[in-house]
Order: C-alpha cells, then sequence, then structure tokens
C-alpha cells in the first residue's frame, strides 16, 4: 500500500465539519507520521506498562497505532479506534511492521461508546480532550468503558508554562485564533473539576514536553503564530512585533537555567524508550512511506528529552498527562 493508496480512501466520503478537516489533514503523510510526539508515548507507556499483563487496553483517538502497538508488547490484548480511516489504514501498516497484534477500528467517540458491550482495563487518550465538543461527556463515556478499578490516561497540551502564558493572554484579552483545531486549552485545575463531576480519583499529574513549553521552541512558536493569529483575527492592529519577538528570545536563557537547575534536583527527568521495535517492511510500502514509518515507530526522545512527576513541575510541561482511576 502506497500514499497514493491510502489517499484513495478519503474518496468514499466525510462526516461532520470536524471530520472533515482531519481527513483534510490526515491526507499528508507527515501528519499521519507525526514526529512530534516527543516522547510523550514512551513516557505514558511507562505509566501503563505494569498494568497491562493480563489484561486490555484501549487507544480513543489512536491516530497512526503507535501506543496501541508499544501496548500489545504487554497487553494481553489491544485495541485502538480513530474516526479517520486513512489514520487506521497507516496504523494497520505500523503493527503489521512492528509483528504485533492490534485490532483497529473506524469510529467515533460516540458511537465506539454507544455501541461497546464490554468494558476494558486500561484506556488511554491522547491529544483527543481538546477537540472534543463536550469534554466532561466524554469522560463519563469512557468511565462507563472502563473495568472497576480501571485507569484512563488522558494527555493534552498544556499551558501553564511561559509559552502558555503568552498564548493564553491574548487568546483570552483578543479572542485571536491561535489553533484553528483545539477547542479548548486543557489544565490540572479543569481535569481535577472533571474528575470530581465524574467520579474519577486522580492518581498522578506528569508533564512532558519541556523544551515546548519553556525553551527556545517556546520562543520560536510564538514568535512564529503571533502574526498568523492576527492577520486570520483581521485585527486593525498596530502590533510591535519586534519587540514582542526579542522579549522571547530574551526569556530564553533564564528559562534554560531554570530546566538544568530542575533536571541537577531531579525534579525533569530523561524519557526512556518505551518499547525498542524490530520492524520489518511490509508488502507493497514504497519507499518513502517506509521511512516516514520508521521514523514515527522510533519516536523521539531527543529533541524533548524531559518529563516530571514531581510537583508542582509536573503541571508545567508542554504537555499534561493524567492518571484517572476508577474505584474499583
Amino acid at each position: 500500500m502506497n500514499t497514493g493508496k491510502i489517499n484513495s480512501l478519503l474518496a468514499e466520503g466525510q462526516h461532520g465539519d470536524i471530520l472533515a478537516k482531519y481527513e483534510e489533514i490526515y491526507r499528508s503523510a507527515d501528519v499521519w507520521l507525526y514526529k512530534k510526539s516527543h516522547g510523550v508515548h514512551s513516557v505514558i507507556y511507562s505509566l501503563i506498562k505494569d498494568e497491562l499483563p493480563g489484561r486490555s487496553l484501549l487507544d480513543v483517538g489512536c491516530g497512526a497505532g503507535r501506543l496501541a502497538i508499544m501496548g500489545a508488547h504487554a497487553a494481553a490484548e489491544s485495541v485502538g479506534f480513530d474516526f479517520s480511516e486513512t489514520a487506521v489504514a497507516i496504523a494497520e501498516l505500523n503493527a503489521r511492521s512492528a509483528g504485533r497484534t492490534v485490532r483497529f477500528e473506524v469510529a467515533a467517540i460516540e458511537g465506539f461508546c454507544a455501541q461497546a458491550d464490554r468494558t476494558y482495563d486500561v484506556v488511554t487518550l491522547v491529544g483527543v480532550l481538546e477537540h472534543v465538543p463536550d469534554p466532561l461527556a466524554t469522560l463519563r463515556d469512557l468511565y462507563r468503558l472502563l473495568s472497576p478499578g480501571g485507569l484512563l490516561v488522558v494527555s493534552c497540551p498544556n499551558f501553564i508554562n511561559p509559552r502558555g502564558f503568552s498564548y493564553m493572554t491574548v487568546l483570552t484579552l483578543l479572542h485571536l485564533p491561535m489553533s484553528l483545531a483545539d477547542l479548548r486549552q486543557i489544565d490540572v485545575m479543569d481535569v481535577e473539576a472533571w474528575c470530581a463531576a465524574t467520579g474519577f480519583a486522580l492518581e498522578a499529574v506528569v508533564g512532558a514536553i519541556y523544551r515546548f513549553g519553556w525553551d527556545q521552541k517556546a520562543a520560536d512558536d510564538m514568535i512564529k503564530r503571533m502574526p498568523l493569529a492576527v492577520r486570520d483575527a483581521k485585527l486593525d492592529l498596530a502590533v510591535d512585533y519586534e519587540a514582542y519577538n526579542a522579549w522571547q528570545r530574551k526569556m530564553v536563557r533564564p528559562n534554560q537555567q531554570l530546566l538544568a537547575w530542575l533536571e541537577a534536583q531531579g525534579a525533569l527527568k530523561r524519557i526512556q524508550r518505551g518499547v525498542a521495535f524490530q520492524l520489518q517492511r511490509p508488502e507493497g510500502v514504497d519507499d518513502a512511506l517506509w521511512e516516514q514509518m520508521r521514523q514515527y515507530m522510533a519516536e523521539d526522545i531527543e529533541s524533548d528529552p524531559f518529563y516530571s512527576d514531581v510537583a508542582p513541575f509536573s503541571a508545567m510541561g508542554g504537555e499534561g498527562i493524567y492518571l484517572l482511576r476508577k474505584p474499583a
């Protein structure tokens, strides 16, 4: 199967504006096989691997399938679903290349949960909750999908960090369209409130992607993002981008020093690769797609190598990872 064959799946129709947007995004193999995870999947796998032996894993919004495939190394059963048929097609290729058995399905969250006639021991929800129309309803659906004592892992972008402070200031004051895909910005306080409303217990908070929240990556992202947001909002403002950019760059050094100090204190830790895959190229996969698959499955844990499980800094990464336990 090559990229042209996978793209042809899109011709069979799309369901709703959000699905249409994501199918448009998924037309690029660079996005199917997204390299920006920066070790988030490896961090999550380290948090759930002891829960998996002899038990079932469900990856909700599985995308190209890496986390579900990682889970299949330890779980008795691994299942993933995504509402993009294209994403599921590439996930199946990735599972085949890794020699792991994962059942992938094309489904939306509401439909999957409504039709489910069983429960799962561990459920992961990575990069999804910020996109859904009603996070509380989604969490309630997933609560019903969990076995008693089961674990839900939620991971989403976090804004309690220097990048987030700049991002949220202009978003809340001027309503600038800082992201065209995210419906909301989620932090630990939101998760605490949702747990209180659903019955989940918030068992742990872990952070990842610290360079994107604090370091040069944070400055580069906001310098690029700000003029695009002003343009998309069609604001008639005199904006001093030069001064804003200079301030962003000035903050890089003290933030780097803080990250270095936190690593020395043990609050920031180096991500370890969750699973070392031995990949075999599936028949019919062309050179370009195979190279993208190999890079995706390798997972980048070097360019943004930190995670933290030490409060309060664990709640200040560029990504927030939340472990929610259903009572036994």
